[in-house]
């Protein structure tokens, strides 16, 4: 399905949001085991920007060595160091450059490295953005913002009214296009997924015509769709939408997480001024 919105001038995109499980586990689950899954599971798609969750320092550098093409990275732990999870973005280097990034926290203190959230105190929960132009004639730009919403609800909603708050304070101009992509711990019947559609931000699942029906992303490792659908990407002022699917990669009946990535490819407008 192709959803179009202008004839102006454009660039394709391809984005793909993946929680790709942190390092813990053992057997077939270790990190040691599934790394090279993580990493063809990502080259089966060739995103030039990946959203990721849950990621370590070194899970992260692994995926960087293991790509045929280069990616670079942006983000710091949820501790504001190199330790425990990030969020990090990767993106192609040969293809994106930043223009400005930064990292604030889903807690009381959201510009306060390791804050918690006093909904749900037992780890920080972070949002990673950048702002990427692409390296070529048209230079296209855009945000993106990454983030690994709570468990509770109380955590969801104050993550999600930080998050919509920082997109108005970062975001320059109301033209350019934005995506909101990660882990939310949500399904699309709760109303807090109401309120991310409510500040103009599309759920572009539902826009390319898919249904909530055998679409599950989370899979506990597993090849089943009839768990929780709770990995999303949203969108505003793209040219078109294209297609976006689950990735269900797997081999031998390994899965490389326990979250299916969700890939989506778009065309976004060459805009001047930016």
């Amino acid at each position: 399905m192709d959803t179009e919105k202008s004839e102006a001038a454009s660039q394709q995109l391809k984005i793909m949001t993946f929680n790709i499980r942190n390092r813990s586990g053992t057997g077939n689950i270790a990190w040691v085991n599934r790394r090279s899954l993580v990493i063809r599971a990502i080259e089966s798609f060739g995103p030039d920007l990946l959203g990721m969750q849950e990621g370590y320092r070194e899970q992260i550098q692994d995926i960087l060595e293991g790509l045929p093409v280069p990616y670079g990275s942006v983000g710091i732990s949820r501790y504001g160091n190199t330790e425990d999870e990030y969020n990090n973005i990767l993106y192609r280097s040969d293809k994106l450059r930043i223009v400005d990034w930064g990292q604030f926290w889903l807690s009381d203190a959201p510009d306060s490295p390791g804050s918690f959230s006093k909904h749900e105190t037992k780890y920080p929960r972070i949002c990673t953005w950048a702002k990427f132009r692409m390296l070529n004639e048209g230079e296209a730009a855009f945000y993106y913002f990454n983030t690994h919403l709570g468990l509770t609800e109380e955590a969801r909603s104050q993550g999600i009214d930080i998050v919509l708050d920082r997109i108005q304070r970062y975001v320059d101009d109301p033209k350019i296009p934005l995506f909101l992509g990660g882990d939310f711990n949500m399904e699309e019947t709760s109303s807090l997924f109401k309120r991310i559609e409510k500040a103009n931000l599309q759920d572009t699942w539902a826009a390319l015509g898919h249904s909530y029906i055998h679409d599950g992303t989370y899979n506990n490792f597993e090849s089943t769709r009839n768990l929780e659908h709770i990995d999303w990407i949203f969108q505003r002022n793209c040219t078109a939408l294209h297609a976006i699917e689950i990735n269900d990669y797997h081999e031998n009946g390994r899965y490389p997480s326990d979250h299916f990535p969700v890939q989506l490819t778009v065309e976004i407008p060459d805009l001047a001024g930016y």
